[in-house]
């Protein structure tokens, strides 16, 4: 069964495409993977606060705690929106900007996925140019649809 993949990094910002995508998956009938973003310094960062927090309790905190917490803004925003209406499975890319991606257009191969829906920012060509940009990168790697939402 097709698939279609929404991309979060920003829950804010990003929580329209993922009630579009909810809106297709009812319509198609197909489940949804859902992938938070985070940059290797949002995982520190959260992995900082972790070790603080464990030293107060006397407990240490392992990776998958790590990840879980990177992920947790995402995971809380699907089970909302989507509930039980789309079955959906979560996985969290931690890579920087500009692999960013390349992770999500490997997930969406990996998991058999037909359509991937995204935010992108609204930049003009020249900072296109210079610092590169996930969403066009998608639209040019990915075979298959997307739908992005401009923030």
């Amino acid at each position: 069964m097709p698939r279609a993949l929404v991309a979060i990094d920003q829950i804010d910002r990003d929580r329209d495409i993922l009630e579009r995508a909810r809106t297709f998956a009812i319509g198609a009938g197909t489940p949804l993977v859902v992938v938070a973003l985070a940059t290797p310094d949002e995982y520190e960062e959260v992995e900082r606060t972790l070790d603080a927090i464990g030293q107060v309790e006397h407990t240490n905190y392992d990776e998958d705690a790590v990840l879980e917490g990177v992920s947790g803004e995402v995971e809380d925003a699907a089970n909302q929106v989507l509930g039980s209406a789309v079955d959906h499975e979560l996985r969290t890319v931690v890579a920087e900007a500009g692999e960013q991606a390349a992770a999500i257009v490997d997930i969406a191969n990996q998991t058999g996925c037909d359509h991937v829906f995204l935010s992108g920012p609204r930049r003009s060509p020249t900072k296109k140019a210079l610092f590169g940009d996930r969403t066009q990168r998608v639209i040019l790697d990915f075979e298959g649809y997307v739908t992005v939402a401009m923030s």
